[in-house]
């Protein structure tokens, strides 16, 4: 629990101010060029835009001053690009100083940065010379509007959080410096939103924060189920050290790419003054994400939507926030139905075009994911599946040899093609030549390749072979299961499946239902061959599968 008396508030950089004291437990400052240029860089290059640097953490100590907890190598950098600016603007002033605990010499260094002899002398000064070396450079031969424009930026758009700990405990202060800095473990955005709640306000009393606590850690202990997790989002939970951040996240509109680290918190803390409705708008959203988890339909239609990219959770939220579950229901049709949108005829997608691939992979998802939809068993399409692992359109039956460049893997490949050929074609002059290019440690690619040839004709169902980059030959599978299986022929390649499926590799279920033969009629199965009425039914399948979703 945090402690309630803590202060937290958002400040602009040039309204810091007050007297810092560097603690003994810390390091002096130690930035190098590179970060000191970045933090330039980051301020500048963001411009008029709203900007939030990380946390200023701090302890109000009994003689005024502030314990500077977290943030010393900011704030520092910071007071030395004031120093620099005065040198400039001399209007321009700093409302904080910096001293040491235990290095007071080091304050009065400020007065002198540019002195290398005086630099040499102590570690501390070192670092502070090279940083204002790097802020004098990166000044140089930019105009005297450059330096204007960011001082406006530090007046009115560059914010630190100001998180101020009671006056109390040095070894409190010492505890949550160790938890910031051992690991570089830093305040998140979720731990900073919770503090609005959790520390000393007038709008939420001792009980109402020991329900937001309780209830804070029942949707922190839901999103931990990786299912409900990879429903709503594709992102890996290692990048949020706190799940329920996710939700935040999405309230706030924060979009892939933002550069603002504390985006999120600044979006709260600006609607501070309504804690109370703030807090029910955060529990009514994140249980009608649970609502929808819980409707089948919605899980799976919502589900492939994330998972194909064509919508997220924030917009989704928004533009159903009034409908009523049919409507909703159409609405996501409609999505779905954009999603496979084409302008070719489905039958003649390739796989060898970019865009067409795309497209083809959507279908399979789709097509997969409306099959459990329909099965009537209560069965779930496993979106934490598809969005853990790197996934690609397998041909179900293979008619080239790419990749295959070497005797070991010639050797491989006519291994796994004795049996079914053996048992197709029986005791032939294929399987004696097989037999001996296996044994053969010389064999050659002209060798390979022309036995290659005549094992794909003996299992490979006669006629043209146009639809080898079609939709009828394509299914969709694990990329490292793919790399196993890509130049294998379909009774090779069922086999294997098979063999993955009983090791408890997860199999798509369409693609599971492809290999097993499901679709194509008793009287007209093959397990050597994918052929023409095979393909036949595959389509047929999808397009019945798909018809609420596919154009005519």
């Amino acid at each position: 629990m945090l402690n309630c008396n803590v202060i937290l508030d958002n400040k602009f950089v040039a309204d810091i101010k007050g007297d810092f004291l560097v603690p003994s437990y810390q390091r002096g400052y130690r930035w190098e060029r590179v970060q000191v240029e970045t933090l330039l860089n980051d301020i500048f290059e963001n411009g008029a835009n709203p900007y939030c640097l990380q946390p200023i953490v701090v302890r109000r100590r009994s003689d005024g001053r502030l314990e500077l907890i977290d943030g010393q190598q900011r704030l520092t950098t910071i007071y030395i690009v004031y120093r620099y600016i005065q040198s400039v603007f001399s209007q321009v002033k700093t409302d904080f100083t910096i001293d040491y605990e235990t290095r007071k010499e080091t304050a009065k260094f400020f007065d002198r940065m540019d002195d290398e002899s005086l630099a040499s002398t102590n570690i501390d000064f070192f670092f502070i010379n090279k940083a204002h070396n790097t802020v004098v450079e990166w000044f140089k031969g930019k105009d005297v509007f450059v330096v204007s424009d960011f001082v406006k930026y530090l007046k009115q758009y560059v914010r630190v959080i100001w998180y101020e700990l009671p006056e109390g405990d040095k070894n409190d202060s010492i505890g949550l410096f160790t938890r910031l800095n051992i690991g570089r473990i830093p305040l998140t955005n979720a731990e900073l939103v919770k503090a609005l709640f959790l520390c000393r306000n007038e709008q939420v009393n001792y009980d109402k924060q020991m329900e937001i606590a309780l209830q804070w850690d029942k949707m922190e202990r839901d999103l931990h189920d990786d299912n409900l997790w990879y429903f709503l989002t594709r992102r890996d939970p290692e990048d949020y050290p706190t799940r329920i951040e996710l939700v935040f996240d999405f309230m706030a509109g924060k979009k892939d790419g933002e550069r603002d680290g504390y985006f999120t918190f600044s979006w709260f803390s600006k609607r501070r003054d309504r804690l109370l409705s703030l807090w029910n708008d955060i529990t009514t959203y994140f249980y009608r994400l649970k609502e929808w988890y819980s409707n089948d339909d919605i899980y799976h239609q919502v589900g492939y939507l994330v998972a194909v990219g064509h919508c997220i959770i924030p917009q989704l939220k928004l533009e159903t926030e009034k409908m009523r579950k049919s409507q909703m229901k159409e609405y996501l049709t409609q999505m779905i139905r954009k999603s496979v949108d084409c302008s070719e005829d489905y039958l003649d997608l390739q796989y060898t075009k970019p865009n067409q691939k795309r497209l083809m992979s959507n279908i399979l998802l789709l097509f997969n994911v409306v099959s459990l939809m329909r099965n009537g068993f209560g069965s779930r399409f496993p979106f934490k599946e598809w969005n853990t692992k790197i996934w690609s359109l397998e041909h179900i039956h293979a008619q080239q040899s790419e990749g295959l460049n070497t005797i070991e893997k010639w050797h491989e490949w006519l291994n796994d093609h004795f049996e079914p050929v053996l048992e197709i074609k029986g005791e032939t002059e294929l399987t004696d030549d097989m037999r001996k290019a296996i044994e053969n440690d010389h064999l050659t690619g002209e060798q390979f390749n022309q036995l290659n040839v005549r094992v794909v004709n003996a299992l490979s169902e006669d006629g043209d072979t146009d639809y080898v980059h079609t939709l009828s030959n394509m299914a969709l599978l694990n990329c490292g299961d793919n790399t196993v299986l890509s130049n294998s022929l379909f009774d090779v390649k069922r086999n294997k499946i098979i063999e993955m499926d009983k090791q408890g590799r997860y199999i798509p279920y369409c693609t599971r239902m492809v290999f097993m033969k499901y679709y194509t009629k008793s009287d007209d199965v093959s397990y050597h061959f994918w052929g023409i009425k095979d393909r036949e039914a595959y389509i047929k399948e999808i397009f019945d599968t798909l018809k609420l979703y596919l154009k005519d």
